[in-house]
């Protein structure tokens, strides 16, 4: 019994670890994370991996890798970073599914990002172009497919603030397909 609540106690300051910010992460130069999962069964006591978590020494997300209860790895995650801290790279292995997703981002001059090429299995399955205003919020998204077909129009709207009012999605020739508002409160 003493075995168990020593390693809830463990589980619980590695989560808490993990579920740090990245201020927090870059202040204790924490490099990896670890958690560890113990439970009891019919057959005793059983430890296994549960997650594993990489960061840069500036505290950005470099791997996260979950695992399932047999210790086998369920999903992947990693990302890549240009040196002015802009995602360049992300990519999700998903074990159940078989899949291995790839996205591949530019930015413009001021950071804003640009472009965005998703693959699927090594094969482009969608290109996404984005448009930015002065304040550098995103206005529009257009996506196309592999052929470079356009599939989706997406544009916003924002307040006064700065802040989004209003998603509008359409299909290529302009039909409304959803329009999601947003609405703040203050104090």
């Amino acid at each position: 019994m003493k075995l168990i609540y020593l390693s809830l106690i463990f589980i619980f300051f590695i989560s808490e670890a993990s579920a740090q910010k990245k201020k927090d992460i870059k202040k204790h130069n924490i490099k990896s994370v670890t958690e560890i999962v113990t439970s009891e069964g019919e057959e005793g006591s059983k430890t296994r991996k549960d997650q594993y978590t990489v960061y840069s020494k500036d505290g950005k997300l470099l791997i996260k890798e979950d695992y399932k209860k047999d210790g086998s790895l369920k999903r992947k995650e990693t990302h890549v970073y240009d040196s002015y801290d802009n995602k360049i790279e992300e990519t999700l292995f998903d074990a159940k599914d078989k899949k291995n997703i790839k996205k591949v981002c530019k930015y413009n001059a001021l950071k804003d990002k640009t472009e965005e090429l998703e693959y699927k299995n090594n094969e482009l399955v969608s290109k996404t172009i984005f448009s930015h205003n002065a304040d550098g919020n995103v206005v529009s998204e257009n996506v196309y497919d592999a052929s470079g077909t356009l599939k989706k129009k997406i544009t916003y709207t924002y307040n006064n603030k700065k802040l989004k009012e209003t998603k509008v999605t359409t299909d290529p020739d302009g039909t409304v397909k959803s329009v999601k508002k947003y609405t703040y409160e203050f104090y």
